[in-house]
């Protein structure tokens, strides 16, 4: 008896180890707590050895710091983009910035410059804006809804996405390949619509004038509309800020859609999943 005890304990011991190893090998690589903006997020991170404030902008493609966090940087050449207006942004870029987000560091390949304290003067104490491509090729979960940004190792992105819905998506790669946004797939009676996700747009979903009708809305209106249409069953879009302006995508989802949802973006695959965001209890 003394000895099927014995043999009892070591399988629990045994058994208990086991658990460890297994939730150790599923832990995330990384898990950041954001730092809320108005309707947005901030993301922490250091440049240089000085720590930095970034919008977090998924919507952003390329990564652009202040002149004040690039000083030193001997800046060469141009980058060249259009935002989602059709305007033109032009930018001087340097080359191998390191930026770190607390344990996680990266070096990119091309950094832009902004200001935007000039855009606007309420993001004056902001040093620039994190986009995507901070995070190029890794799987990246972000609540949008309480404010955390997970980078997953692949056991936990297995276990992270068990039981969320899988989208279609694509990865969107502008800027001579530099940039980095996902444009979630969209059905409409025509075919598929691609919508950015932008968590830099912090209170409107935007569809552009040329899909307005696929979707119920009206593209000669100006004002704000109530829109509702489904990316697919259970995963709606549903907002009374919905705006129909000529832009050069089919649609930009942000705030008022991504801050009910967690989604995951594996950012080398293009696989995106959502589940419903809560509130902790």
């Amino acid at each position: 008896m003394k000895r099927f005890h014995s043999y009892l304990a070591g399988f629990a011991v045994s058994l208990s180890f086991l658990c460890s190893v297994a939730h150790a090998a599923s832990k995330p690589a990384l898990t950041v707590k954001l730092i809320p903006w108005r309707t947005r997020w901030v993301l922490p991170v250091s440049v240089g050895g000085a720590e930095r404030k970034l919008l977090f902008d998924t919507g952003g493609g390329l990564t652009l710091l202040s002149p004040d966090a690039l000083k030193g940087c001997d800046a060469w050449g141009r980058l060249t983009g259009f935002r989602m207006f059709g305007d033109r942004g032009d930018t001087k870029r340097c080359s191998n910035i390191r930026i770190g987000v607390s344990d996680y560091s990266v070096v990119l390949p091309a950094v832009g410059f902004i200001n935007l304290g000039k855009l606007n003067p309420g993001d004056a104490d902001l040093d620039g804006i994190a986009s995507l491509n901070l995070f190029d090729g890794k799987p990246v979960t972000i609540d949008f809804l309480n404010g955390q940004l997970t980078v997953e190792s692949p056991e936990s992105l297995a276990e992270r996405t068990k039981g969320m819905r899988h989208l279609k998506a694509r990865l969107n790669r502008e800027v001579q390949g530099l940039a980095l946004s996902v444009m979630l797939e969209v059905p409409t009676s025509k075919g598929p619509a691609y919508m950015e996700l932008d968590s830099g747009n912090g209170g409107t979903v935007l569809v552009g004038k040329q899909v307005a009708e696929l979707f119920g809305l009206d593209p000669a209106k100006e004002a704000k509309q109530t829109a509702h249409f489904s990316v697919v069953p259970g995963v709606d879009v549903d907002t009374e800020d919905a705006f129909t302006p000529d832009i050069i995508l089919d649609g930009n989802l942000g705030m008022p859609f991504l801050k009910r949802w967690v989604v995951t973006l594996d950012l080398k695959t293009g696989d995106v999943w959502v589940a419903a965001a809560k509130r902790p209890s």
